[in-house]
C-alpha cells in the first residue's frame, strides 16, 4: 500500500495540489433605479399629459390651437402638482 495516498507519510496532513481558495459569498444585490432629479420627473409627466391632451383633442375633432392651449395649461398644472406633492419621503433603513 502506498502511504502517500493515505496521507500517513505526510506529517502535516494530506497536501492538495490545487491552491486553496476562500470563496466569499456576497449578499444579494439590491437593484435600485437611477437617481433622477424630481424636477425632471415632473417635467416628463407634464410633457406626457400635455401631448396626450393635445393629440387626443385633435384626434376627436377639436381645433389644434384650442387643444394646444388646453394641453399646455394641463401640462403646467401637472408639473406643479407632481413637483409639490409627488416626492415621497425616503425610507429609513
Amino acid at each position: 500500500m502506498d502511504e502517500s495516498a493515505t496521507g500517513s507519510v505526510n506529517f502535516f496532513g494530506p497536501v492538495s495540489l490545487l491552491p486553496e481558495t476562500t470563496a466569499t459569498i456576497s449578499p444579494a444585490m439590491h437593484l435600485r433605479p437611477p437617481a433622477i432629479d424630481h424636477g425632471i420627473i415632473s417635467l416628463l409627466w407634464a410633457v406626457f399629459f400635455g401631448l396626450f391632451i393635445w393629440i387626443g383633442g385633435s384626434a376627436v375633432g377639436y381645433s389644434s390651437s384650442e387643444t394646444f392651449i388646453i394641453g399646455a395649461v394641463v401640462g403646467f398644472l401637472t408639473f406643479v402638482f407632481v413637483r409639490v406633492y409627488g416626492d415621497e419621503e425616503p425610507r429609513r433603513p
